[in-house]
């Protein structure tokens, strides 16, 4: 099974990654976020395995082990991490192959730090999804 283990900085929350100019009205990416893709590419090539990154063309999980304290919300580092996976890292071909995603807290993981693990699927998943009704059900009287 392939798998891909990362020691990365903590990206800057989703709400953040995207600024407006007031001048212009013109949006702009937010130079803490192009800090942060800097800073964690250059984290991620000392851990280049010596056979290179795994690549994930198609369905791939990704497991997010986070510190114990945390001050921002957990939901907003992974649209940085994911898209931070995509390019530049390279490591995935598209956030939309996500077949599952999970999180943890681990006392092993330095505050300012997070703990990325790509994995691909084994097989497929266990509750396939439900058709969608033609239409829908009448609602009923109380």
């Amino acid at each position: 099974m392939k798998v891909v283990q990362l020691d990365l900085p903590l990206p800057p929350s989703a709400n953040v990654i995207w600024r407006v100019n007031r001048r212009t009205g013109k949006p702009y990416l937010n130079p803490r976020y192009t800090k942060w893709k800097k800073t964690a590419l250059n984290a991620m090539w000392p851990q280049k395995p010596s056979g290179g990154w795994a690549y994930f063309p198609e369905a791939f999980n990704v497991h997010i082990a986070l510190p114990i304290k945390l001050r921002i919300d957990p939901d907003n580092v992974w649209k940085p991490l994911l898209d931070f996976l995509q390019k530049p890292a390279g490591i995935i071909a598209n956030d939309k192959h996500s077949q599952g995603t999970s999180q943890s807290r681990a006392t092993d993981v330095p505050k300012g730090m997070c703990r990325v693990f790509v994995y691909e699927v084994q097989a497929p998943h266990p509750c396939p999804s439900l058709p969608f009704p033609s239409s829908p059900a009448p609602a009923r009287a109380v």
